[in-house]
């Protein structure tokens, strides 16, 4: 209970890079101890156990990954690691849901700095401000990135996802924010999503450029960035469509050379 009240009181604080280990574990002498208290784990977590109603429920909160809001919540993993806090290896809230991508990405460290502190979906909320932010570029065939006008034809595009945090934000918080997205390649992993998703909506931004041109299809696309962003402000859907909608080149014709790939 001690080492719960703890940790609880560190995730409230964001002091969690103040969590020694040597507190949160056996002495180094009594290493079966520790070796126990990460077996009770595993062994009580497991199907037909009786720990296994709490990872289930830890496993059913969410049905997205609260580390990425992209994958299917597959596993049940330590925000701090029980290899090296074996004293909350069973407490619940330290039990993330989580995907299988983002448990690989987390791996098992401690944060070292308050910047290093991966936000954790029971105590941060950062979703009332909005940071995830998205650009299209265009590329000549050099390579050079440059503003494409309509009727010109990029030699490539790709979209960019960063973080862009409001200036009312404490810089650290604000570095926090980027050492996650950085710790969990969500760059790249929002990337991939567009690769799906456009190809989608392309039937609906045709409709909207003939029935009205670029003024249209910019109005479709911030009526879906609106739209996903009711649920979830920080989509990369939502910043996705808002950069498109932002860029004269795609809405004038250009989503047809994205849309080809």
């Amino acid at each position: 209970m001690i080492a719960a009240d703890a940790y609880e009181q560190a995730c409230r604080t964001s002091t969690l890079h103040h969590m020694h280990p040597a507190a949160f574990a056996p002495l180094p002498c009594k290493k079966h101890d520790r070796d126990a208290l990460i077996a009770m784990y595993e062994r009580r977590m497991g199907p037909d156990h009786p720990g296994r109603p709490v990872y289930e429920e830890a496993r059913n909160r969410k049905t997205k990954c609260p580390m990425c809001g992209v994958g299917a919540v597959r596993q049940v993993d330590h925000h701090m690691p029980k290899s090296i806090y074996p004293y909350l290896a069973v407490v619940p809230i330290n039990l993330l849901p989580i995907c299988s991508d983002c448990n690989f990405e987390k791996k098992d460290r401690a944060p070292t700095c308050y910047e290093e502190q991966a936000l954790h979906p029971y105590f941060d909320d950062v979703d009332v401000d909005r940071w995830l932010r998205a650009r299209l570029i265009t590329r000549s065939a050099d390579g050079r990135a440059f503003q494409a006008k309509a009727l010109d034809s990029p030699a490539s595009w790709e979209i960019e996802f960063y973080v862009d945090p409001p200036s009312s934000w404490d810089v650290q918080f604000a570095e926090r924010v980027r050492s996650h997205f950085e710790t969990f390649k969500l760059a790249r992993l929002y990337e991939d999503q567009v690769a799906d998703d456009l190809p989608g909506i392309e039937l609906s931004i045709e409709e909207a450029f003939q029935a009205g041109g670029a003024p249209d299809v910019r109005a479709h696309l911030e009526g879906l960035a609106r739209s996903r962003a009711r649920l979830h402000k920080n989509s990369w859907m939502v910043a996705l469509y808002e950069a498109l909608a932002a860029q004269d080149w795609f809405c004038d014709g250009g989503f047809r050379q994205v849309a080809a790939g």
